[in-house]
């Protein structure tokens, strides 16, 4: 077996968050966990629970949101 090492095209990752990143984040954690507890006491269907955190994720956009689609 040989390897190589990989010398690919570096992805710089942003470190730094405005103020304003920062709130996007802490939103939609907030609306997150209130739509997670609306399904968990069965006020809304798993398929809606799925819906509304899609369109939280387009309107917050948070940090992780690759991760989270």
């Amino acid at each position: 077996m040989r390897v190589e090492k990989f010398e690919g095209r570096k992805e710089t990752l942003k470190t730094e968050y405005t103020e304003r990143d920062l709130k996007a984040e802490l939103n939609f954690y907030l609306s997150d966990k209130f739509i997670q507890d609306l399904f968990l006491l069965d006020e809304i269907s798993l398929e809606e629970y799925r819906k509304i955190r899609r369109e939280n994720i387009k309107k917050f956009r948070p940090i992780l949101s690759e991760l989270l689609l």
